[in-house]
């Protein structure tokens, strides 16, 4: 064994400076306190609220619906929120909501468009694609054909048919149409212009029903069947 003697024997590992313990500790308080001041206060709070894709809404409508605040701060903005309470807004079909950091909001909307009207017992309503009313309108739009539904609704079948129907047909078809009765989805019949209708039937075969209906309207008649498109009649 050889031997230590006259040599220095080492100690343990020298201890830390004092201040190291601290640092940590110190650089969490900060990042607190400074969390808490962006959270908190409208240091870094909204000043600015830009909407887009609005046509019907003006800016200010759009803004009160959504809830934001001017100075709230930016921490504290919830998109999802904010984005709920806008698809609650009858005319708004969608809707996204983007922070643009430090202080700025953009609401991205999607407005309904209108495809039909129904008589209903609060007046004239506007039904979108989906058939959702959305509006109540003074009086009937001349450029829109009638919905006649029991109850309008997503959710009812007979609105979703009667509304497939509409948008699958060729627009100068459609500019036709002025009434769609959709009693239940399977019997469903359009009314045209000079005193004609179109005998639907039910969803099914959509496209192919939809792609036979202008050669045919071509014919003289009044009642235009193309419940079986692969054999229309005209009477």
């Amino acid at each position: 064994m050889r031997s230590t003697r006259g040599r220095p024997v080492r100690g343990g590992a020298a201890a830390p400076p004092k201040w190291r313990r601290w640092a940590l500790p110190l650089v969490l308080a900060a990042v607190t306190v400074l969390a808490l001041v962006l959270y908190f206060t409208p240091l870094l709070g909204v000043r600015s609220v830009e909407v887009v894709g609005n046509t019907s809404l003006d800016h200010d409508e759009v803004v009160r619906a959504s809830g934001i605040e001017t100075g709230t701060p930016m921490l504290q903005v919830d998109a999802a929120e904010i984005r709920d309470r806008l698809q609650a807004v009858p005319k708004i079909a969608a809707a996204e909501v983007v922070l643009s950091w430090p202080s700025a909001v953009q609401v991205r909307v999607t407005e309904r468009v209108p495809a039909a009207f129904l008589v209903a017992r609060n007046g004239i309503e506007l039904v979108d694609a989906t058939g959702m009313p959305f509006q109540t309108v003074p009086e009937p739009p001349a450029d829109l054909p009638e919905l006649k539904v029991r109850e309008a609704s997503q959710t009812d079948p007979a609105t979703r048919a009667g509304m497939l129907v509409l948008t699958s047909v060729p627009q100068p078809v459609r500019a036709e149409i002025t009434a769609v009765l959709a009693e239940n989805p399977n019997d469903i019949r359009l009314l045209l212009k000079g005193d004609r209708q179109i005998e639907w039937g039910s969803q099914e075969e959509a496209e192919k029903k939809a792609a036979i209906l202008p050669a045919l309207l071509t014919r003289p008649g009044k009642v235009f069947d193309v419940t079986t498109p692969a054999l229309p009649t005209v009477s």
